[in-house]
């Protein structure tokens, strides 16, 4: 007999991320998106504009004592976005991409200790840009 296995906080925040990106206007195009130089969390197409953009999703469990809440946002460092400009770099020359408009959002998933619903969904549009 199989075991179910509870999933991940971090699998359950990419689930969280896709809907709501899905709720939002967005097709999901893929989902963990391997390539040589690191992986896309989502990468999805906005529907309204064509627009591709590559995802990364942030979660975390909520902090009991409010005062040190952090969000999960503050975990991107120089480095991370530097790697997420290459990723999208690397999407746009694929040629069913190369002629859309591209940009990289975050969306940070906070979830209750009980790991059931997020507490709190946040999308940072363009978060990461060209610089």
């Amino acid at each position: 007999m199989w075991a179910r296995r509870e999933k991940t906080i971090w699998v359950q925040g990419e689930d969280a991320a896709a809907r709501y990106m899905k709720r939002n206007g967005c097709v999901v195009i893929a989902r963990n998106l391997r390539l040589g130089m690191g992986e896309i969390d989502l990468l999805c197409r906005e529907k309204k504009t064509g627009t591709i953009i590559v995802v990364e999703v942030k979660a975390r469990l909520h902090a009991e004592d409010t005062r040190i809440q952090i969000d999960p946002t503050a975990s991107i460092t120089q480095a991370k976005k530097t790697k997420l400009r290459t990723l999208a770099r690397a999407i746009k020359k694929q040629t069913e991409y190369r002629d859309s408009p591209i940009r990289i959002d975050v969306v940070s998933v906070i979830f209750t200790p009980k790991k059931r619903r997020p507490k709190q969904i946040k999308r940072y549009q363009s978060a990461v840009t060209e610089t």
